[in-house]
């Protein structure tokens, strides 16, 4: 498994460590009940040293409390005293927000919103022409003065946070959040931050970085069906078509 990956189990066993011992010292004060959907994950009272756990035993041990994997698309990782939280790991690779997402996921999104996809199609279009230039990199920081999406937040917001709370590009997911919990260190509850969806996408901006690529989100660009709808994304570079926007956070 990657670094996010196992570091989002040892959180997961780590708060049911928490639940055994009814600590009150975190975020979430007490923790009552903690799981998945209808699934309760057990207490976790064993002394053993997770930080020194190895991949299997640490997915046998996390199978042994009832945690296992979201489903795909869910957005909600895991219930903590029956609130449905989306956990973002810190401390690995920057965590996706959107995820090789073409303008056809987009433009359901803005459908459903009653939002103004042009608005977005105008900050693409100027973060080709800066890349093609090598003014900008494929990945775009909000931190770089170049950056055609650092002050349009207003404009994003909308989107991000659907993106961050209640589907993908595809729909709307079976497993909505209510807060994003950024997590740097598993083990360290003064890292730990809790946004809602008011708060969140201001508290997140000066930390996101876009990206178009290619290969993944663009295997509809040879249909006719989709192909007009994407194409306002979408250039040849590199022997590729490229057309779909990832969004990663990086801490800032």
């Amino acid at each position: 498994m990657n670094h996010g990956e196992r570091n989002e189990l040892l959180f997961k066993i780590y708060l049911c460590r928490l639940k055994h011992t009814k600590e009150t010292n975190s975020i979430f004060g007490e923790i009552k009940n903690c799981g998945f959907g209808d699934v309760e994950y057990l207490p976790f009272d064993q002394d053993i040293n997770l930080n020194k756990i190895d991949d299997n035993n640490l997915k046998l041990l996390a199978t042994s409390l009832n945690i296992t994997k979201s489903p795909p698309n869910a957005k909600a990782d895991i219930r903590i005293n029956d609130t449905r939280i989306s956990i973002k790991s810190l401390n690995s690779a920057p965590p996706s927000i959107v995820n090789h997402t073409s303008r056809v996921g987009f433009l359901r999104i803005a459908n459903q919103l009653n939002l103004d996809i042009s608005e977005l199609d105008n900050q693409i279009s100027k973060y080709w022409e800066l890349r093609n230039s090598g003014l900008i990199s494929e990945d775009c920081s909000n931190d770089n003065k170049l950056s055609p999406f650092k002050d349009n937040k207003i404009i994003w917001k909308s989107y991000l946070e659907y993106f961050c709370f209640l589907g993908t590009g595809s729909g709307d997911s079976k497993y909505p959040a209510d807060f994003l919990l950024s997590v740097d260190t598993f083990d360290n509850k003064n890292s730990w931050q809790l946004f809602d969806r008011n708060e969140a996408i201001n508290q997140i901006w000066d930390g996101l970085k876009f990206c178009i690529r290619g290969g993944k989100g663009m295997n509809k660009y040879s249909d006719p069906k989709y192909k007009e709808t994407m194409k306002p994304w979408t250039e040849f570079s590199s022997n590729k078509y490229r057309g779909a926007l990832t969004i990663r956070y990086k801490s800032n």
